[in-house]
């Protein structure tokens, strides 16, 4: 079999979903490549292989496949099914130089494959199908009637008799020229039933309620009562409170009659208010102390005002005469100081790293997109630094964008903050962003985030 006798279909399969295929004829590129650089036909992530892997090469006799000993997958040669480990097991494949992975050194095989043969290379979520074909065949599928189901089909055929049949039926029974003069049109008249509508400008009459002449009856006798000619006897006041006279002498009640008794001329009062001192000597001693005369505002002990010495009282002494003794003493201060102690700073920050997009999606649109939900994003991690002062970390985000633009399936690709209050808030972030159409197929983001925040 000759190389220009057959094509190469190969498909990228996503949860079960076929989002990118390409086939390949003699015209196209003699090598398939595929990884997660941008140069590669296929732009995946793929750990178990280099960054730009040749996995399928055109000979004369039809198609080379490689792989590593880190994939998983199986294989159809003819009518019987290996996988890749088999194919390595029974020496089918033919091993080829070392090559240099994510996940360190691997051993790299190569096998032929040839007409019919296909198979299923499994690099984690994504799934790579291949089959190769003749160049007559076609890809398995059902003809153009096989394509309907059969209910559909009789839905069809159902509809589309009806419908013939209406219009023959209508055609028939239209009748271009009908008979008027058999038509025959009856009168109807219309009954209306209205209330009389009264002309506002008719005075309506209004009831007077009549006059009440009771009060009218009685003119000119306000406000007097009984018997004019009835003798009216002589109150009598019971003697209970004592008898009842005409003035009152203020001096005699209350505090007057107190201080003019004498009551103020024993006990203490008398010191105050009878000896010859009198009561301004009394208070004078009781206000600045023994010995001299008050001074408000100043003085060296007794009540004064302000008063001299160390710390936060007065020195010397006061005395209240006759009623005590009042003394009060010196004292000092005390003070203190507060200590000046410093702070680390925290400011959240945020930057973005270089995100894989694919070759379906514009990068230029996928960062501004992103850019524009940059504060959100801020936000997820600035919550949780607020509790978690050392918090930081780089967190790669993973996301499919579909053919409408739309993002399905956020996830965490790795992270080294390990914080799921952060992670599930960023998720929830891209799931509402809304990105432009891809040009040709799915296109499968890794987004990275570095976070930092204490200073």
């Amino acid at each position: 079999m000759k190389s220009n006798s057959h094509n190469l279909r190969v498909a990228l399969v996503w949860n079960g979903t076929i989002y990118q295929e390409k086939s390949f004829a003699q015209t196209s590129e003699p090598i398939v490549t595929i990884g997660d650089e941008d140069s590669n036909i296929f732009t995946v992530p793929a750990p178990g292989v280099p960054a730009v892997f040749p996995m399928f090469e055109r000979t004369p006799e039809g198609y080379t496949l490689r792989f590593t000993d880190k994939l998983d997958g199986s294989v159809h040669l003819g009518e019987e099914e290996f996988d890749l480990e088999e194919l390595i097991e029974d020496k089918k494949a033919t091993k080829r130089d070392a090559v240099t992975t994510e996940s360190g050194q691997a051993a790299s095989y190569e096998l032929a494959l040839r007409s019919g043969d296909w198979g299923v290379i499994s690099l984690g979520k994504i799934n790579i199908f291949f089959q190769l074909l003749e160049k007559g065949d076609k890809v398995a599928g059902r003809g153009f009637t096989g394509s309907f189901e059969g209910a559909m089909v009789l839905c069809l055929l159902f509809a589309m008799v009806t419908h013939v049949g209406f219009l023959l039926t209508a055609m028939l029974a239209f009748d271009p020229n009908p008979d008027l003069d058999d038509m025959v049109n009856y009168d109807r008249f219309v009954k209306f039933m209205v209330d009389d509508v009264l002309d506002p400008l008719e005075e309506e009459e209004v009831d007077t309620p009549e006059e009440d002449t009771t009060g009218k009856k009685a003119g000119g006798e306000e406000g007097k009562f009984g018997d004019p000619d009835e003798d009216i006897p002589e109150s009598k006041i019971p003697k209970v409170d004592g008898e009842m006279v005409d003035k009152i002498d203020v001096k005699n009640i209350g505090i007057n009659k107190a201080l003019s008794s004498e009551l103020l001329s024993a006990g203490p009062f008398k010191n105050i208010f009878v000896d010859s001192d009198g009561f301004d000597a009394k208070m004078n001693v009781a206000m600045s102390g023994e010995g001299g005369d008050l001074v408000v505002g100043r003085g060296a002990g007794g009540m004064g005002m302000r008063g001299t010495g160390g710390g936060g009282g007065g020195e010397g002494f006061g005395r209240v005469g006759g009623l005590g003794k009042v003394d009060t003493g010196g004292g000092k201060g005390t003070g203190a100081k507060i200590g000046k102690g410093t702070a680390k700073k925290v400011t959240p920050k945020l930057s973005q790293g270089t995100p894989q997009v694919g070759d379906f999606c514009d990068a230029a649109n996928i960062r501004r997109v992103v850019g524009q939900r940059a504060n959100a994003i801020r936000y997820c991690f600035e919550k949780e630094l607020q509790t978690n002062p050392s918090l930081s970390g780089q967190i790669v985000a993973q996301w499919r964008i579909q053919l409408d633009g739309a993002v399905a399936s956020p996830s965490i690709a790795s992270s080294t903050m390990n914080n799921r209050e952060v992670e599930g808030c960023i998720t929830r972030v891209i799931q509402r962003m809304r990105f432009e159409k891809p040009d040709g197929g799915i296109c499968i983001i890794n987004y990275p985030f570095v976070f930092s925040g204490l200073e």
